[in-house]
């Protein structure tokens, strides 16, 4: 994975402030977006929105990859003030064909 991101100059995510990531992460458990088993899938969806992150991929239908979660999840990013888009997809949706 590291070299992948030194081959295409990708920058590293940060999680800080870590404090602003775990409270974005409570807030989609408390509305219900996702459940409280779900603790890292609210982080992973925390740190992107964080870092305005385009695009997060994920095989996890269940608790991210799926539109009507995604919607819910835009939805609690607004009313705390994040309006950067988040889109949350699979590998398949990313994938160049040709």
């Amino acid at each position: 994975m590291r070299a992948v991101l030194l081959e295409y100059e990708l920058p590293m995510l940060r999680s800080e402030p870590l404090a602003e990531v775990e409270v974005l992460a409570r807030a989609y458990q408390r509305a219900g977006v996702l459940p409280p088993s779900a603790g890292d899938d609210a982080l992973h969806v925390a740190i992107c929105t964080v870092n305005q992150v385009d695009v997060l991929v994920s095989w996890n239908f269940k608790h991210l990859a799926n539109v009507n979660r995604e919607r819910r999840i835009a939805a609690v990013n607004e009313s705390l003030g994040y309006v950067y888009p988040l889109r949350i997809t699979t590998p398949l949706e990313v994938m160049d064909h040709d």
